[in-house]
């Protein structure tokens, strides 16, 4: 079986923005809520500092700006990777989860870099770059799911998530 890889890159961009902007269509979403600007970034930037810096629970050092500090590690590993950069022989995992208490500018600023991050990692998809390597590809498709994963995390320890009564 032959995969189109324009049409793949197309449905995987679809499913990378849902992720981290929302759905298109609240009306209809794949793994996000029915509500816009539900993604990642819309879920972010929403919070002040003050919000972002609180733990999401008892004996959990991990809040939002902890979560959106390690996407921006994770993004970065990514693009890096598909541009050619051997990014293991450099990664320090521990320090993707550094961001605890942060102020304003530096909330802003982490936002402002995690949104630079996530439109280079569309611009290697609309390029064809995963398409390169196995590993590459695997990494997009890993991508998506850690995105997404994160994104229910982040969602689940704000509060976000209700199920209907």
């Amino acid at each position: 079986m032959t995969i189109d890889s324009e049409k793949l890159a197309t449905m995987l961009l679809g499913l990378v923005a849902e992720a981290y902007d929302g759905p298109g269509n609240p009306k209809m979403t794949w793994f996000v809520d029915n509500e816009s600007a539900c993604g990642i970034l819309g879920t972010l930037e929403k919070l002040s500092a003050v919000e972002a810096s609180k733990p999401f629970g008892p004996g959990d050092a991990a809040g939002a700006a902890t979560h959106a500090g390690h996407l921006l590690f994770s993004l970065d590993l990514a693009n890096r990777a598909l541009r050619g950069e051997n990014v293991h022989a450099t990664a320090v995992w521990k320090d993707s989860w550094k961001y605890h208490a942060v102020d304003e500018t530096t909330w802003r600023k982490l936002l402002a870099d995690l949104r630079v991050q996530y439109a280079s990692f569309r611009q290697a998809i609309e390029t064809g770059l995963p398409w390169a390597d196995d590993m590459g590809m695997t990494g997009v498709f890993g991508q998506l799911a850690h995105g997404a994963w994160h994104l229910g995390a982040i969602r689940q320890g704000l509060g976000l998530i209700t199920t209907p009564r």
